[in-house]
C-alpha cells in the first residue's frame, strides 16, 4: 500500500480508536510501525545509513518493543542535511508543505509533510478537541502566532466547510495590544477560546478590569507552552470556563491531551509513539524523563526515535477514565529550560516554582525566573496590590534552601514581563549555555521522588 495515500483510509478507523480496547491499538501501531521502518530504509538514505550503522534490518522491527534497537536521533543529527537526506525518495521537495520550529533552541529545523499528511495530523487534532466537546457549528478564537499559509497547503476542505458554517475559526495575533483584541473578541463571541496560557491569563485579566461580560466561551483550551496553576486558575475565574491543555510539537503535531476527569494526558497513542527514557534506559510510572518519539503518519520526512528535547513524567498505561490511551502524568519543560548550577549540579525551573505554588496563587500576578549566571537566579514578581513585603523574605528562604548556599536568589518586584518575540511567555529562561547531555540524572531522580506527586508547575 502506497504510504502517502494511506492516510485517508486510515482516518475512520483513528476516530473509532477511543471506543476500541487497547489491545486494538497496540495491534495497529506495530503494523503501522513496521510499516514506516521498512518504508524509511528503503527510500530514506538517512535512515538507512543509521539502522546499518546499528546492524538493523526492517524485519527486525516487528512491535514496540523492538524500537529500542535502534538508534535515538536528535535535531542536531537532521537540522543540516540536505532534502534528499531526510526526505523520502520520489518525492518532490518542492511539493511538501514546509513547517518551520520556532528556533527557541538557537537554531530552527524546517519539517516538510504531504498535504495527506498534514490532513490527518490536523484530524487526531480535531479528535482530541471533540473529546472536550467542540462541536462543528462552534466559533472558535485563538491567539497564537499567525503564520502565512504555505503555497502547498491546499485549504479547499477549509472552505468548503466554511460554506456550510462550519469551522468558523477566527486567528488573533497575540503580539497586538490586549485591548484590540478584546474588542475582536467581544464581537466574535467565541464557543471555544484558544492560545498561549500566558498570553490567555493577561487577557483575563484585562477582561476583568474592563468587565467584558460578552465574553463567555464554554471551554478554553490551551498550548504552546507551559501551562502553570495560576495561569490556569485565573484563566477559568475570569471567563467562568473549564480550562484544558494541549501538548503538542512541529515535529509530532498533537502529542497529549489533557483528560477531562484525571488531569492525566492522553497520549495520541495511534499518532506516535512516546518513550519516556532516562540515560538511554526507560523510566517507570511515576518517573521523569525526556521524550523520544517516533511519528507514525510522517512518510514524507520520517521521525523515528527522535528526541523531543522534553521533559515529562510518565503515567500509567491505561488511562484510570477507561479510554485506552497511555498516559503522562505532568510536562515539566523543556531540557533546555535547566538552570546549570556550580559543581555541575542541573536543576529544573520545576523544583523551584512548586515550592511556592500556595504562595504564587494568593499574592503573585505572574512571575518568570530567569538564571543569570551559575550562581545568581532573580524571580521578576509582579505582585497584587495586597502582597506583603514579609512573603518576599518566605520566598527567598524557601527557594535558598534548594538551590544551595553556593547560589543567591533575589526576587525583584516589576511592573510588566515581556514575553518573546513569538508572543509566547516562558515561565523560566537560562542565560547559562547548557547541553541536554550534560543533565545530572543522579540528582533528578532524588529530586523527582520528592516531588512525585506534583502535577505540573
Amino acid at each position: 500500500m502506497n504510504p502517502f495515500t494511506m492516510p485517508l483510509t486510515s482516518l475512520p478507523r483513528l476516530f473509532i480508536h477511543p471506543y476500541v480496547n487497547r489491545k486494538w491499538i497496540d495491534l495497529y501501531r506495530n503494523r503501522q510501525l513496521h510499516r514506516l521502518v521498512t518504508h524509511a530504509y528503503n527510500n530514506v538514505p538517512y535512515y538507512r545509513r543509521l539502522f546499518s550503522k546499528a546492524g538493523v534490518k526492517p524485519d527486525d522491527i516487528r512491535t514496540v518493543e523492538d524500537l529500542k534497537a535502534l538508534p535515538i536521533t536528535s535535531k542536531k543529527d537532521i537540522q543540516q542535511l540536505a532534502p534528499k537526506e531526510i526526505v523520502s525518495r520520489g518525492v518532490n521537495p518542492g511539493n511538501l508543505i514546509v513547517r518551520k520550529t520556532s528556533g527557541s533552541s538557537g537554531e530552527s529545523m524546517i519539517i516538510r509533510r504531504t498535504w495527506f499528511e498534514e490532513r490527518l495530523l490536523q484530524a487526531l487534532n480535531y479528535r482530541a478537541m471533540y473529546s472536550f466537546g467542540l462541536r462543528m457549528r462552534d466559533r472558535r478564537a485563538s491567539m497564537v502566532l499567525v503564520r502565512e499559509i504555505h503555497p502547498n497547503d491546499n485549504q479547499i476542505l477549509l472552505r468548503i466547510a466554511n460554506m456550510f458554517g462550519l469551522n468558523r475559526r477566527l486567528l488573533l495575533d497575540p503580539r497586538q495590544p490586549i485591548e484590540n483584541m478584546l474588542k475582536v473578541l467581544m464581537e466574535f463571541r467565541p464557543d471555544i477560546l484558544g492560545g498561549y496560557p500566558g498570553v490567555l491569563s493577561q487577557v483575563a485579566e484585562r477582561s476583568v478590569e474592563l468587565n467584558c461580560r460578552g465574553i463567555r466561551p464554554r471551554l478554553i483550551l490551551t498550548g504552546g507552552e507551559v501551562l502553570t496553576p495560576h495561569m490556569r486558575k485565573q484563566i477559568s475565574e475570569s471567563f467562568s470556563a473549564p480550562v484544558f491543555n494541549m501538548y503538542s510539537s512541529h515535529e509530532y503535531n498533537l502529542i497529549a491531551w489533557e483528560c477531562m476527569q484525571t488531569g492525566d494526558f492522553h497520549i495520541n497513542d495511534d499518532g506516535l509513539i512516546v518513550e519516556v527514557i532516562q540515560n538511554g534506559k526507560p523510566v517507570k510510572e511515576g518517573e521523569r524523563g525526556e521524550i523520544v518519539g517516533t511519528n507514525l503518519h510522517s512518510f514524507a520526512m520520517p521521525f523515528i526515535r527522535y528526541r523531543l528535547g522534553d521533559i515529562v513524567t510518565k503515567g500509567s498505561s491505561a488511562c484510570r477514565c477507561g479510554k485506552p490511551y497511555a498516559t503522562i502524568r505532568s510536562i515539566q519543560g523543556r531540557m533546555l529550560d535547566y538552570f546549570l548550577l556550580p559543581g555541575g549540579r542541573m536543576l529544573h525551573p520545576y523544583e523551584i516554582t512548586t515550592r511556592i505554588r500556595n504562595i504564587a496563587v494568593r499574592w503573585i500576578r505572574q512571575y518568570q525566573l530567569l538564571q543569570e549566571r551559575k550562581d545568581r537566579i532573580i524571580m521578576r514578581v509582579i505582585p497584587f496590590d495586597n502582597f506583603p513585603s514579609r512573603k518576599l523574605t518566605e520566598i527567598e528562604n524557601k527557594i535558598s534552601l534548594i538551590v544551595g548556599k553556593d547560589v543567591e536568589f533575589r526576587i525583584i518586584l516589576v511592573s510588566t514581563i515581556e514575553s518573546e518575540e513569538t508572543a509566547k511567555f516562558r515561565v523560566s529562561r537560562s542565560l547559562v549555555k547548557s547541553e541536554y547531555d550534560n543533565i545530572d540524572w543522579h540528582h533528578l531522580s532524588h529530586m523527582q521522588t520528592k516531588n512525585s506527586t506534583k502535577k505540573e508547575y
